[in-house]
């Protein structure tokens, strides 16, 4: 009997329980299943975002692809190229083959000596979040647009207080540039020396060109000696 009057107040306290907190528990499987399909939809949807981008940026790779290394687009192929890129940006604009697309259309527009599009693509590229990789190739690239539309001193203060890491040889060797189109040899031999310094690179091209570069500049304590005997030959 006790046992069947324990059996009977468990079900009463089990109806009593379902009562008061039967919906809750409802609403709380609910949301638990609901989450679990909405990230998974969440999921599946960047995928294939990601997958449409990526196609669309091998569509622009295959394009350049075409032609021999160093050989300049024809008008079709660069329209193709930019059209897909244009898309790129519109559709995902928040992807690096956005980016990447963005950085392309940058080349092909200095290519074509059109400065002002090149820096236009690349600052782009820059608003959208990269990665730091990303954004330390486009801000050195576009450093160097902006010197060759005569904006030096904005090239210089570009690349200045960056820590550049993979890229630093890089780096060292624009600021030799923009410092030698200012006329400052003497920086600009101590930023090609910097440059030779942390080059990493197994290019011999690369090493050649540093190496003529730092030889057509004077070191900064020759700059200083000749300055100095100029003046006393003026006195003289």
């Amino acid at each position: 009997m006790a046992d069947h009057l324990s059996e009977e107040e468990q079900i009463e306290a089990v109806k009593r329980w379902w009562a008061a907190n039967g919906m809750q528990t409802i609403l709380a499987a609910v949301l638990v299943v609901g989450g679990y399909f909405g990230w998974q939809y969440w999921e599946q949807e960047q995928q294939l975002q990601t997958d449409q981008a990526s196609n669309a940026y091998l569509e622009m790779i295959e394009v350049v692809s075409e032609n021999a290394p160093g050989e300049l687009l024809s008008a079709d192929q660069q329209t193709q190229v930019n059209t897909v890129a244009d898309q790129l940006k519109d559709n995902h604009s928040n992807s690096a083959y956005a980016q990447f697309a963005a950085m392309l259309k940058a080349k092909l527009a200095v290519d074509n000596n059109d400065l002002d599009t090149a820096a236009s693509e690349l600052q782009w590229a820059l608003d959208n979040d990269p990665a730091p990789a990303t954004e330390r190739l486009a801000r050195l690239r576009l450093a160097r647009v902006e010197a060759a539309r005569g904006n030096v001193d904005s090239a210089l203060q570009m690349v200045q207080g960056i820590d550049a890491e993979e890229m630093k040889s890089s780096y060292e060797e624009a600021k030799g540039d923009f410092y030698l189109l200012q006329g400052n040899s003497g920086a600009a031999f101590t930023a090609y020396e910097s440059a030779i310094a942390s080059n990493e690179s197994q290019d011999p091209m690369i090493t050649n060109i540093l190496q003529l570069k730092i030889s057509q500049v004077l070191p900064p304590e020759v700059v200083t000696v000749e300055t100095a005997e100029g003046s006393e030959g003026a006195a003289e």
